[in-house]
């Protein structure tokens, strides 16, 4: 029985990584994410900046990664349950991207914070 637990949750982990690829191969957001993430990681490792900053940096990375993540869920959702267009349905994709928006916005600021401190 406990083999089996494991076994079975290691193996979600398939589901998760066809999310990851469908997410990289279909939504250009994610993609600009993904190189921001680089260009912010770049940075932080040539600028030296502390544990506290790089935990900061890789909350706010995984806080945007998981919001375009919803977001994209939310978005084929909706596509799925009603194909014509619906003003209900826009209110609805409008408010998961405004997630996005938001949490993209909290981790510009906090990363021009550090960095503007490093400068």
């Amino acid at each position: 029985m406990e083999n089996n637990f494991f076994t079975q949750r290691i193996f979600s982990f398939k589901f998760a990584l066809n999310g990851i690829r469908h997410l990289l191969n279909n939504e250009t957001n994610f993609r600009i994410h993904l190189l921001a993430s680089f260009i912010v990681l770049a940075l932080a490792w040539i600028t030296d900046i502390s544990q506290t900053e790089w935990l900061l940096i890789i909350v706010c990375i995984g806080s945007v990664f998981g919001a375009e993540a919803f977001n994209s869920a939310i978005e084929c959702i909706c596509d799925f349950v009603c194909k014509e267009k619906n003003k209900n349905i826009k209110i609805i994709k409008d408010i998961s991207a405004a997630a996005v928006l938001i949490i993209s916005a909290m981790a510009a600021i906090i990363g021009i914070i550090i960095f503007c401190e490093k400068s």
